[in-house]
């Protein structure tokens, strides 16, 4: 594992037809080449914990290779997209990997999405194949919704077989495994990551083994990882978090990932004492929970070094309990994308108690520039929109030409407003993206605000955030509906229903205002959501519910 054994050092390349980059001179190739080589140096390491089960690296690639050997089996090969639709558990980094060796696409699927949203990614990236929860099967799309899928598999400890669907544990155990592995250009997409956008209609960021390799060892040099990491995986594993800056930053460390599917503070703070906990990133939310609920005393955490952070900001009162409470925890933010495959800036460890109010420094082989809306750079420590480059920034979106527009001269246009000052330390200050963050999870209002407007009475929608202690932010939909205030109690209850069959549940509103006038517009007819920013904050407030 050379990349562990020395300093790092930089070299210009060419990629992605004509974006030059800085990279790391010395690197695995692939995401693949990285995995075999920890395999063959630390086979009996401890890889993934799940529950009562433990695998490790022998264990889990001969895994992957008997998945890898049935999928291919039954028509899978290079280039093919294969959904993986399941919650933290060992099944996800054994079918992301069986993916990865056939030179296939991994396309990680939340498993709170419903039938409309699953239907609309499994038939815009023409999926071949699908793994999905038990627990999903009632809004998986079905067979005559999505005519490319040739192939179903279904996870879970007590499966009961269905005809045309394979079972993932039976899958594994009736095959050989697979001998050698297909080895990609570094510059092929090896995963597609769904993010929505202003418009409402997701996106696939094509994530490279490029960018992905990069990433990896963003987080490995500027946290000064090394061997035998160990993270627990409490936020869904098909982000971006979960999977480039948990799962796969323990592959390159030869680390143990700890599988929680459903956060709860008690039990991840017996997980992180039990299973000796030395490196996680969550949401801020999840650590000011853990003040609220959790019983530090008498307990050893000794081992937990790296606290990363990201989504929304970390209030500086929760950086400083933290630090009371734990010590020997460095909390570091970091700030990122899907298009970014991860970090594009990281707290150094040496400033995370002295610069709270930033999101970092740039990762080393990433460029971050501070454009005005002419597309020029602004003088130090003056705002304007983060444009980012790097080899971890993807190359396209997955047959959405019309959404590349975002990607100039090898930057990726963010959308946040930020600074960058001396030092550096680059800083956010809002959002030009109509989005809220819901405790990390991103919200894009127009795509919510299209499904509330089909449903009976509703006239005109908005969608706006209320401040929230734990979450950050919660969700109000202002509503006009001719009928008036008098439809409020129906309507927060019909629509929540409706909402239920056809988003995800952190996408459906916490609050909803009704009234009987038409929402604020501007001269040029455009909703004035600041009002009812306003309107909402003072009948709702901040609550912690």
């Amino acid at each position: 594992m050379f990349w562990l054994d020395a300093d790092p050092a930089y070299i210009h390349e060419t990629h992605f037809k004509d974006r030059v980059v800085r990279c790391y001179r010395e690197r695995p190739a692939t995401v693949g080449e990285m995995f075999t080589t920890v395999v063959a140096a630390h086979p009996g390491a401890e890889a993934v914990v799940d529950g009562d089960m433990r695998l490790c690296y022998g264990e889990l690639d001969s895994r992957v290779r008997k998945l890898a050997s049935a999928l291919a089996a039954n028509g899978i090969s290079v280039g093919d997209r294969i959904i993986l639709n399941v919650d933290n558990g060992h099944q996800f980094p054994i079918a992301y990997m069986a993916a990865i060796f056939l030179g296939a696409i991994a396309v990680p699927v939340g498993t709170r999405l419903q039938a409309p949203e699953l239907e609309f990614i499994y038939n815009n990236c023409e999926a071949a194949a699908v793994f999905y929860d038990q627990h999903t099967v009632a809004v998986q799309p079905s067979a005559s919704a999505t005519p490319t899928l040739k192939l179903r598999i279904v996870c879970g400890d007590s499966v009961a077989p269905e005809e045309g669907v394979y079972v993932f544990e039976q899958l594994i155990d009736a095959n050989k495994p697979i001998a050698g592995i297909f080895i990609p250009a570094e510059d092929d997409c090896a995963t597609l990551l769904y993010t929505s956008g202003t418009t409402g209609q997701p996106k696939g960021a094509m994530l490279t083994h490029l960018g992905l390799v990069h990433t990896m060892l963003h987080w490995v040099y500027r946290f000064r990882l090394t061997l035998g990491e160990r993270t627990i995986v409490c936020v869904p594993i098909s982000h971006v978090t979960g999977l480039a800056a948990q799962l796969l930053v323990m592959f390159a460390t030869a680390g143990c990932t700890i599988m929680q599917r459903d956060f709860e503070v008690s039990h991840f703070l017996d997980l992180a004492e039990r299973e000796k906990l030395s490196y996680c990133i969550m949401v801020p939310a999840i650590y000011k929970l853990l003040l609220l609920r959790g019983n530090f005393n008498g307990r050893d955490f000794s081992a937990w070094r790296v606290g990363a952070f990201g989504g929304a900001p970390m209030p500086e009162a929760t950086i400083h309990e933290m630090s009371a409470r734990l010590p020997n925890l460095m909390l570091a933010n970091a700030y990122g994308a899907t298009e970014t495959s991860s970090p594009a800036t990281i707290m150094p460890l040496a400033a995370c108690r002295s610069v709270v109010d930033s999101i970092g420094t740039t990762v080393d082989c990433g460029q971050v520039l501070i454009m005005d809306d002419t597309g020029q750079e602004v003088p130090c420590g003056e705002t304007g929109e983060i444009w980012i480059a790097g080899p971890m920034v993807v190359p396209q979106y997955w047959k959405r030409p019309d959404a590349d527009k975002d990607f100039v001269a090898g930057y990726w246009k963010s959308g946040d407003i930020g600074s960058i000052d001396k030092e550096g330390f680059v800083r956010i200050f809002d959002r030009k993206k109509d989005m809220i963050n819901r405790g990390g999870y991103k919200i894009f209002c127009t795509e919510v605000e299209n499904v509330i407007s089909d449903y009976p009475g509703v006239d005109d929608v908005a969608l706006v955030p209320v401040p929230c202690e734990v979450l950050g932010e919660r969700v109000c939909a202002c509503i006009y509906s001719q009928h008036g205030e008098g439809r409020s109690k129906d309507l927060n209850e019909g629509l929540t229903e409706f909402l239920k069959e056809r988003v995800a549940d952190y996408k459906i509103p916490d609050y909803y205002h009704v009234q009987p006038d038409l929402l604020p517009r501007n001269a040029n007819g455009k909703i004035q959501k600041l009002v009812l920013r306003k309107l909402a904050e003072a009948q709702f407030g901040s609550t912690d519910r």
